[in-house]
């Protein structure tokens, strides 16, 4: 009886490991865990400031991105940005060198009440001349979002192992 019981035992890890490898040739479906750091009370405005390398439509078609995964945004809008924090809005301005002595594509700051966690202000600095996708993934982090390692993802920290993947980005 304990030896029957042992090839018993063995035909089904056998049957099992063959399933297994057989099934492992199916794509699956993949769990991304995105940290979110802070959020805005509501909708904010988005201010281009003259010195964007990106014009206010070319602005207005990267945050359409995000409104497809259901964020809203106020108004967008050109500026002379003459003062660079302004409450409730994401400023979008040309980087004063910093980026390009760092090897950096974009940067993101922004403030956020510690106790509540509400964003009250967010400025995106960009490289000119502009890489595609860069403004959608700096978005991101004003809207909150941390970075990503998963292949593929728009919140990738590395811009050519990024992408358009959207997992765990909607509102």
């Amino acid at each position: 009886m304990i030896k029957r019981h042992g090839k018993i035992t063995i035909a089904f890890m056998l049957l099992l490991s063959l399933t297994s490898t057989a099934f492992a040739f199916f794509p699956r479906t993949k769990e991304v865990q995105i940290d979110k750091t802070a959020q805005w009370l509501f909708a904010p405005s988005v201010r281009v400031c003259h010195t964007s390398p990106l014009s206010v439509h070319e602005v207005a078609n990267a945050l359409k991105w995000w409104k497809d995964l259901g964020y809203e945004f106020d108004w967008v809008y050109d500026d002379a940005c003459q003062n660079i924090i302004k409450y409730g809005t994401i400023t979008i301005m040309l980087d004063r060198g910093e980026l390009l002595m760092n090897d950096l594509l974009g940067r993101t700051t922004f403030y956020s009440d510690p106790e509540s966690g509400n964003i009250s202000w967010t400025i995106i600095e960009l490289r000119a001349p502009y890489v595609d996708r860069v403004l959608e993934h700096e978005i991101g982090h004003a809207l909150g979002w941390m970075h990503a390692r998963v292949d593929g993802h728009m919140m990738h920290p590395i811009h050519y192992q990024g992408g358009w993947d959207l997992t765990g980005l909607s509102n």
